[in-house]
C-alpha cells in the first residue's frame, strides 16, 4: 500500500493527531513515534527519523523496528509494544538502550501508551524516547534524585546501595526507592545492571579485554552472574555478542 494511504487509513480513526505531530517535530531531544497493531510505523518525528537514518518520515511509514535495528534490539522494543497493546497499561519511564548502533552505551527513558479508536478499541501504540546523555550528565528533571542518578552514572562499577544514595539526597530509604521506581519504572538494582551491561557492550566491541576483565571493570565480581545478566538483557551471551559485533 502507498505509505501515505496506509498512514491516512490509520489516522482517520483518530482525532487531534496533526497538532501533536507538529509539536513533537520541534523537540530536539525527544523521539515521538506511533505504530499500528502490527508494529508498523505510522508517525515519527524529525528526531526519530534521524535515529533511523532516513531523510523523511515517508521512508519509514509501513516499516517496522526490524527494518532499522538488529533483531535483538527490535525484539526488545516489540515486546514492550505488545505488552501495552495486550494489557492497555502504559509503560512509563522505562530504561532502554538508545535506538542506534549496537555497542553504544547510551540509554533512553521510554514511555509508551495504547492508541485507541473512537470506539475505545486498541489499534496501536504511541510513545516517546528521552535521551540520557551517556554517563556524563543526567537530566535535571529528575528533581531531588538528580545528584544520586548522576553519582550512579559516574560510579556504576561500585556496589551502590539505596541507603547510600538516599542519604546523598536527604531522603529515607523507602522514599528514595518509591521515587526511583516511579521515575524510571525500575528498581535501583535493575537500572544499575542495565547501565553496567551497556558499558560492557561497548568494551566487548571496542577493546580486546577478556570477558572476565570486562565483567570486573563494570562491577560484576562473578563471571557467571555477568554472563547470565548480559544474556537476559541483550538476548545473547557476551562472547556471542562480541563475535557478532566486532569488525571482521
Amino acid at each position: 500500500m502507498n505509505p501515505d494511504k496506509f498512514r491516512q487509513n490509520f489516522l482517520d480513526q483518530l482525532d487531534a493527531v496533526s497538532p501533536l505531530r507538529q509539536l513533537f517535530d520541534l523537540l530536539p531531544d525527544v523521539t515521538f513515534f506511533m505504530k499500528d497493531r502490527q508494529g508498523r510505523f505510522i508517525l515519527r518525528n524529525r528526531h526519530g527519523c534521524e535515529y533511523c537514518q532516513v531523510t523523511s518520515e515517508r521512508e519509514l511509514v509501513g516499516k517496522t523496528d526490524y527494518d532499522f535495528h538488529p533483531k535483538a534490539r527490535a525484539d526488545m522494543y516489540v515486546k514492550g509494544d505488545q505488552k501495552v497493546m495486550r494489557t492497555g497499561v502504559p509503560i512509563i519511564n522505562a530504561i532502554e538502550p538508545a535506538p542506534e548502533e549496537d555497542g553504544s552505551d547510551r540509554l533512553v527513558i521510554c514511555s509508551k501508551i495504547p492508541v485507541r479508536d473512537r470506539q475505545g478499541r486498541i489499534i496501536g501504540i504511541a510513545g516517546i524516547h528521552r535521551e540520557v546523555e551517556g554517563f556524563r550528565a543526567t537530566p535535571k528533571s529528575y528533581g531531588q534524585l538528580s545528584e544520586a542518578v548522576q553519582h550512579l552514572h559516574n560510579h556504576y562499577a561500585k556496589p551502590l546501595t539505596t541507603r547510600q544514595l538516599a542519604k546523598m539526597v536527604g531522603v529515607s530509604n523507602s522514599q528514595f526507592a518509591r521515587r526511583f521506581q516511579k521515575l524510571f519504572n525500575s528498581t535501583l538494582r535493575q537500572y544499575l545492571l542495565r547501565v553496567r551491561v551497556r558499558v560492557a557492550c561497548r568494551l566487548l566491541t571496542q577493546t580486546d579485554k577478556s570477558i572476565t576483565e570486562i565483567a570486573n571493570e563494570v562491577g560484576f565480581y562473578d563471571h557467571a552472574h555477568f554472563s547470565r545478566t548480559f544474556s537476559r538483557l541483550m538476548g545473547t551471551g557476551p562472547l556471542a555478542y562480541r563475535k557478532h559485533h566486532q569488525p571482521a
